[in-house]
């Protein structure tokens, strides 16, 4: 095997996007993925005939001149993908015992629909919106300070965030609301970053409520449609995408990356290597000790990773539309105490639950209505669950796990099924596929530590300049990923530019020069672009 001059390791998004950027600049560019699928959270995978995208449920700022919008224009990949459109009456519904909310697309239509249902707290609403714009318009200016002077600036930019963002949410809810359902419904999305709103600072909740007010909307061909994108960009640019070839390590001489090495023992060499690795994966496995300091060693080994899920994926033979469903997602949540799903995270031992708090359900069938024409829906549903309830069993193999693994996934997925009848009764009498996955499963497909869906946990310790660098101490080493930037898609590939354009030194307006426009359709319209 050949040198070449960029080495990525990983296929997630932000592995692919860094890829993309420095195929686009003229590198030759490999990518080693050790999973026979690329895209890391962003795969999807077949089982039984049935297609599930677990990590890709909904995607914002892919309206007209978005952030994310922008890069997979100017990346070249906007004509290789269809965006659907999730109901903008409603992208996300809240239900919260017996009420319902339907979170509209807009956040002035949210505040409207907010102040319609709970008219006395007109006052904290309008209050609690005009904080987490101006919140949210801060910290876009401010990421990253483009000057030692905007630096300076902050303190005086930034005013908003200063005076509520280092606040965890609960007490900056507490400034202007006590009604528990209000409370609920503006925090039940803290699902979307990980953190508990007795834990998650107000700035970060307030970048993630900013990034889907302008809606959600969902891949046509479900999660695996953008790594393909991808991959067949980067292959046009001359690069390579190799699955099924794990690397074992990354050689460092002399205080700079050289290349890497596999783990069949072949060793292949180039002048930048990005690690789309978390952490845990890049500098606890990958570089060899003497090559990282003692303080970045215990930073890691002492580093808390975000939340770990249980993942129902079903088939119904059920008409979810008659059953009052559609393309939004549903945020269910047995009461307003929305900690208790995040309780549940923590437990220890889970084979004694009786009952699953609060969950997250997509229908995929109904985002994306093409997946299947025979009359059958696909269903995945999400509940937190930590990686120690399953640490007994970390030693066994994927597919061949001990028989009490096996039972206990069986009781929590009928404790998630239990939930899921409080909001569509009947649905279990209509299963005709069920499988679960749990946190060791996100450790073999993703290599993820401790089976975190969102890299490290978004503390005020790892946000912001707190967060780990794109550009490490190692010259020719960048990463990126949901442990740099940001979590989440957007995140992760604002990563992935941010990477190549540290390795490449240039401006990231000379890497998206592909003048492309995305298409977007109605998820709740599939009339309006079949195919005649």
């Amino acid at each position: 095997m050949g040198d070449y001059d960029a080495i990525v390791i990983g296929s997630g998004s932000g592995g692919l996007t860094a890829a993309l950027s420095l195929a686009r600049a003229g590198k030759r560019v490999v990518v080693f993925e050790q999973h026979q699928l690329p895209g890391g959270y962003s795969q999807s995978f077949s089982l039984e005939g049935f297609r599930f995208s677990p990590g890709i449920h909904y995607i914002g700022q892919l309206g007209p001149g978005a952030r994310l919008r922008r890069i997979y224009e100017g990346l070249g990949v906007a004509e290789d993908l269809v965006f659907l459109e999730l109901n903008p009456d409603g992208y996300d519904h809240v239900i919260v015992g017996d009420e319902r909310f339907d979170i509209p697309k807009g956040q002035q239509r949210f505040s409207e629909r907010l102040k319609q249902r709970f008219p006395s707290e007109a006052k904290g609403i309008d209050g609690y919106m005009r904080a987490v714009t101006s919140m949210a318009n801060e910290l876009q200016w401010a990421t990253p300070p483009r000057s030692l002077s905007e630096a300076a600036m902050l303190p005086v930019r930034m005013r908003a965030v200063l005076r509520y963002g280092l606040l965890p949410l609960d007490r900056f809810l507490d400034r202007f609301t006590q009604n528990p359902l209000l409370r609920a419904i503006l925090s039940v999305q803290a699902g979307d970053h990980g953190m508990a709103p007795s834990r998650a600072s107000a700035a970060l909740h307030a970048g993630l409520q900013d990034y889907y007010f302008d809606g959600g909307w969902y891949p046509q061909g479900g999660g695996r449609a953008i790594p393909d994108a991808f991959v067949k960009q980067i292959v046009a640019h001359r690069g390579e995408v190799r699955l099924g070839r794990g690397v074992k390590r990354i050689l460092v001489e002399r205080g700079r990356a050289i290349g890497v090495g596999l783990e069949d023992g072949t060793e292949v060499r180039a002048d930048i290597v990005v690690s789309n690795g978390d952490p845990g994966e890049t500098w606890a496995h990958l570089v060899e000790r003497q090559h990282v300091s003692a303080r970045l060693l215990r930073r890691v080994h002492n580093l808390k990773y975000s939340v770990s899920t249980l993942s129902l994926f079903l088939a119904v033979d059920m008409d979810l539309r008659a059953a009052g469903l559609d393309s939004g997602n549903i945020w269910y949540n047995r009461s307003s105490d929305i900690e208790a799903a995040y309780r549940l995270g923590r437990l220890d031992d889970l084979s004694r639950v009786s009952e699953i708090p609060g969950l997250f359900f997509s229908a995929t069938t109904l985002k994306d209505p093409s997946m299947r024409t025979d009359g059958l829906h696909t269903v995945e549903v999400m509940a937190l669950a930590s990686p120690r309830a399953f640490a007994r069993w970390q030693g066994s193999h994927s597919g061949k796990r001990p028989d009490d693994y096996v039972r206990l996934k069986q009781h929590l997925a009928d404790k998630m099924l239990d939930a899921v009848e409080q909001f569509v009764p009947g649905m279990r009498d209509h299963v005709v596929f069920s499988s679960t996955a749990t946190p060791l499963t996100n450790m073999h497909y993703v290599r993820a530590t401790e089976g975190a869906i969102y890299g490290a946990e978004k503390s005020l310790r790892n946000l912001g300049p707190f967060s780990f660098p794109v550009r490490t101490h190692i010259k020719g080493l960048y990463q990126c990923g949901a442990s740099t930037i940001a979590a989440g898609i957007n995140g992760v590939t604002n990563s992935g530019l941010a990477a190549a354009v540290a390795a490449l030194g240039c401006k990231e307006e000379e890497l998206l020069t592909a003048n492309q426009t995305l298409r977007a359709r109605s998820a709740e319209d599939p009339e309006s672009w079949r195919a005649p």
